[in-house]
């Protein structure tokens, strides 16, 4: 099933290196604590999507890895970054003010006469990922300065800089393994580690944040360093969880992952914990809210459905090992939702996102950002799954809340071209239900492919019932929305018109309804668009869904195949209503 995509969009290096020669002037003006510290691996985490984008050009320029001089320069103005954040986290916030002008200097000399191809890392933007998480597992590691650091781009350089800060090593080569993404192979000059693959008391580190589906990006490295004649029990990973490969892992990176030493990043709570010198996110919060008396409850992996569910029969289904990090805070009778949005830049957008929304009267009072969490203030009511509205209420509300997001969110961003989502669609229906299904799907987009290109949006992604919460009062709330159309997924951010074709299906809207609410709407809608987005949205749901239920076992897993199977019993209901 296709279901994740990876959005990057093209940048002036030098607008990028500006950007970031701001951000770190900025730092100038910013006392001690969780804020400044905050802002400091922003800066890092923009500077790493820099420097990564460079050698990734130079990559593309060459066909092969190269420490260059400019690469080394990137390296070391990481490693010097990441020396500042390990100075911030190992005091516990307590420094304030400017950073060395070391990294500085470097940044401002940077060779950036070139176009970039960038974007947001996975794991910054989604999953809780912290760089700081690299420094403590490098400092347990034992090793030590005569240690060759290889970073697998893209996310893997920037936290090879943070494990050589740790340990005092020289600043990291990094690779861009390339082919099938479950048979990754390395095109590398080995001059670049000549030094060390000749020295036996060296030790070699492998850093990313995987092991993902194949763990293939891994395996790619540790394979080049064995074919280079550098044993096994001398090269040590650095994933970012403890768990093996998965379903797609080939037998030889299987064996990679048991014979390597590892190391492992763990979990933000246990980097910023109660026995460290830093303040643990529960303190942020409490610093946030004004509340010193909080607690936090864990709200993730589909846990939220407790807080507002009696009876467990009636959860929705839940992609719970894709969710973001989410907590209930609470102090008294006061209750926040906290919930992960992304470090660095990712993040702030989010909130800016979350304030315009409260400010309509769509979405939640937003109190702060605390180094990637949203701190929100918590919606009591009811999820309309359980409290319906009539319908003619129904349809003005999501009337209401599209027609705002058209007007106020419109974006630049990447989202899937029309191609890309077509293709998406009749692969996920020859997956689920066949090729004959699928050959029809295909022709069907094939003569109905829109040509006009829409003005995209930061759409929703997920209207379903239970994401809307009815107030005591009768207003009606959007829950968890600046998120989706920035996941890890293949949509992104499309025309307003995705959300349309989103709300006909989840509510089993008639095409009057449709006509009642773009009329209502008062905006320039393509209905050609709406009605080309409806299978591809229901073929989407379906891998998304599906692909989630093969990881679960019980009760959830019957939730899952019940929700992908309600979505493949519209589509062949498309289907067999659609003229040809």
């Amino acid at each position: 099933m296709i279901v994740y995509g990876d959005h990057k969009r093209t940048e002036n290096a030098q607008r990028l290196r500006q950007a970031a020669i701001d951000m770190a002037e900025s730092l100038d003006r910013m006392p001690h604590g969780i804020r400044r510290h905050a802002a400091l691996v922003g800066l890092f985490i923009s500077v790493s999507e820099l420097v990564q984008a460079l050698a990734d050009v130079d990559f593309e320029t060459s066909g092969i890895d190269v420490f260059s001089p400019r690469q080394q320069r990137g390296a070391n103005l990481l490693v010097g970054l990441a020396a500042e954040v390990a100075k911030s986290w190992r005091n516990g916030f307590a420094i304030g003010g400017g950073i060395d002008p070391g990294p500085l200097r470097l940044l401002a000399g940077l060779d950036c006469q070139a176009e970039v191809l960038t974007g947001s890392a996975e794991g910054y933007a989604h999953y809780a990922l912290y760089p700081e998480s690299y420094l403590g597992a490098a400092q347990e590691s034992g090793l030590d300065a005569n240690t060759c650091v290889i970073g697998i781009r893209s996310i893997g350089l920037g936290l090879a800089a943070m494990v050589a800060a740790a340990i005092g090593a020289p600043a990291p080569f990094s690779v861009r393994p390339i082919g099938h993404p479950f048979r990754r192979h390395v095109n590398a000059d080995q001059r670049s580690i000549a030094a060390w693959k000749d020295d036996p008391s060296a030790r070699f580190a492998v850093v990313d944040e995987g092991p993902g589906l194949s763990g293939s990006s891994m395996h790619a490295v540790v394979a080049w360093l064995r074919e280079l004649g550098v044993d096994t029990d001398r090269i040590h990973l650095f994933p970012s969880h403890s768990g093996a490969p998965g379903i797609e892992a080939s037998p030889e990176a299987r064996e990679t992952w048991l014979r390597c030493p590892k190391h492992v990043a763990t979990a933000f709570e246990h980097t910023f914990c109660e026995s460290s010198k830093s303040p643990t996110l529960r303190d942020w919060v409490a610093e946030a809210v004004g509340s010193p008396e909080l607690s936090l409850t864990e709200l993730s992996g589909g846990e939220w459905r407790s807080v507002h569910y009696v009876d467990e029969k009636r959860w929705p289904a839940s992609p719970r090992r894709a969710e973001r990090r989410k907590f209930l805070a609470s102090a008294g009778h006061d209750r926040w939702l906290v919930k992960f949005a992304g470090l660095g830049e990712t993040g702030r957008r989010k909130k800016r996102a979350a304030e315009m929304l409260n400010e309509a009267g769509l979405g939640s009072q937003v109190v702060a950002l605390c180094h990637g969490f949203l701190v929100e203030r918590w919606i009591d009511g009811t999820t309309m799954d359980q409290a319906p509205l009539p319908r003619a209420r129904m349809i003005a509300e999501m009337t209401r809340y599209l027609t705002w997001r058209a007007l106020n969110l419109r974006t630049c961003e990447p989202g899937a071209s029309l191609l890309a989502l077509a293709e998406m669609a009749v692969s996920n229906s020859s997956e689920a239900l066949g090729e004959n299904c699928a050959a029809k799907l295909r022709g069907w987009l094939a003569k109905r492919t829109p040509v006009q290109v829409l003005q995209r949006v930061e759409i929703d992604g997920k209207l379903h019932p239970w994401e809307f919460l009815v107030c005591a009062d009768g207003t009606v709330l959007k829950t968890d929305a600046v998120d989706h159309c920035r996941a890890h997924d293949l949509i992104g951010c499309q025309p307003i018109e995705w959300d349309i074709a989103g709300a006909r299906v989840e509510y089993g809207l008639s095409d009057s309804d449709v006509t009642r609410l773009v009329e209502e709407m008062g905006l320039d809608v393509d209905n050609g668009h709406i009605d080309f987005f409806e299978p591809c949205y229901l073929a989407f749901q379906i891998g998304l869904w599906s692909t989630t239920a093969q990881s679960e076992n019980g009760g959830e897993k019957t939730r899952l195949d019940e929700t992908a199977d309600r979505y493949k019993l519209r589509l062949i209901r498309f289907l067999d209503e659609c003229q040809m």
